[in-house]
């Protein structure tokens, strides 16, 4: 039985070998048929390394084209391809291997793409890639922090001091032709409608010498943000009262004194505002001396603005002042003797006055003598001491400020006893008869 199975086996050896000769090669050239190599093209990140070495350089760089991707392509076979995708590869491109050329604007960085898997038997093409970047030198500044704000405080109040803190500084790092472009650097808060004292945190922005803002995408900020505080003032309207000091030439005086605004208003804490009725400006600040004429000023009010009290509008501090001066007038009156009132007079006598109708001189103002009431002169004279007999007295009036008798009233009177005088008309009465 054996040997009839080992003669099976051995009879027409050659084409069994040939056999199974065929059928390997027909089997390898499905194979090939099924799974043959092909080509994938793929797109990944490029990820740079060592990007302290170009900052030892105190230089910065970007991408140009603004992109960081590289594309390449692979070529394996079909079943290796179709399970690769661009996450599985991985670009890397070192700075340490940066080549600067000659300008020493440009650079450029050689890329090593490699798999997470699929190994020695993917083939790429085209593997030298390289990132190209524009190199440029690196630029520190500080910056003082400007607060501002925007909206407007409720009605009745006001805006008063708004500071940056925590910090109030920012230093900007990044590519000279950015940084070199900065003018100033801002905080705004918004105040809008507010009432009461308010902070809050804001990202400070960067603005140039047009007062447009700089993109900070490339900018290395010491702080992302900062804290800004507005305070808010109390508002009240208050009347500007000014006095003169010296005195106008010869006869002339003060008229008026008059100011463009005659008002002002103010800003600060209630505490410090309620008691205030008006802004006082002193008596010093306007030297009359000598002056015949009109004269006008303009004062800064800020100097004399109380302790913890500011000005609404700064355009408010000037304030024209006015003093009007004119030259004193004169003019007679008529006093009745009826009219005058006797000091110190005993009640046994009375006084005989030599003219019913006393002239009276009196010096001022147009407009005061032109309201001037005679009655209201309360004219006096005083009899203190005097006895019976012919006198010469003084008449004493009483003028409104900035009025005066022109000369001094020399009155002559006779003080008589009162029983004397009826007497006398007893004794005629009887001569009569």
């Amino acid at each position: 039985m054996a040997r009839k199975i080992l003669k099976t086996l051995t009879n027409n050896l050659g084409l069994k070998i040939l056999a199974v000769i065929f059928a390997f090669i027909m089997w390898l050239a499905v194979y090939n048929i099924d799974d043959p190599n092909k080509t994938k093209t793929f797109t990944t990140n490029v990820t740079v390394e060592n990007e302290s070495a170009i900052r030892e350089m105190n230089k910065c760089y970007e991408v140009i084209n603004g992109t960081n991707t590289v594309s390449f392509s692979v070529s394996a076979k079909r079943s290796v391809l179709d399970k690769l995708e661009d996450t599985d590869f991985q670009a890397v491109a070192d700075m340490n291997r940066m080549v600067i050329d000659a300008t020493g604007e440009k650079a450029s960085i050689p890329i090593e793409i490699s798999c997470k898997r699929g190994g020695s038997s993917l083939k790429y093409n085209g593997k030298n890639k390289y990132l190209q970047i524009a190199v440029e030198d690196l630029m520190s500044r500080r910056f003082m922090i400007t607060a501002d704000t925007k909206g407007e405080v409720a009605q009745g109040y006001a805006l008063g001091e708004v500071v940056v803190t925590n910090p109030n500084v920012l230093n900007v790092a990044g590519p000279a032709s950015i940084v070199e472009k900065i003018d100033k650097v801002v905080a705004t808060i918004d105040v809008e409608g507010m009432s009461s004292n308010l902070s809050d945190n804001v990202i400070p922005v960067l603005y140039d010498a047009k007062g447009e803002e700089v993109d900070i995408t490339r900018l290395t900020l010491s702080n992302t943000t900062v804290t800004i505080s507005a305070k808010i003032l109390n508002v009240k309207e208050l009347p500007l009262h000014f006095g003169t000091t010296g005195t106008p030439y010869g006869a002339y005086r003060v008229v008026e004194i008059d100011s463009d605004p005659k008002t002002v208003k103010l800003k600060g804490a209630s505490n410090v505002l309620n008691p205030l009725t008006a802004l006082t400006i002193p008596d010093s600040v306007l030297d009359v001396t000598g002056a015949k004429e009109e004269v006008k000023t303009t004062i800064d009010i800020t100097e004399y603005l109380p302790e913890g009290v500011e000005l609404v509008d700064s355009k408010d501090a000037t304030v024209t002042v006015t003093v009007r001066i004119e030259a004193y007038e004169s003019q007679n009156y008529q006093i009745d003797a009826d009219n005058i009132i006797i000091n110190g007079l005993d009640d046994n006598y009375k006084v005989v006055f030599q003219s019913n109708k006393i002239p009276v001189m009196i010096n001022g103002l147009r407009k005061d003598l032109d309201k001037l009431n005679v009655e209201s002169l309360s004219p006096t004279i005083d009899v203190t001491g005097l006895g019976e007999g012919e006198h010469q007295v003084t008449l004493t009036l009483v003028l409104d400020e900035g009025m005066y008798a022109y000369q001094e009233v020399i009155l002559d009177i006779e003080i008589v006893a009162v029983e004397d005088e009826e007497d006398g008309d007893n004794s005629e009465e009887e001569s009569g008869e």
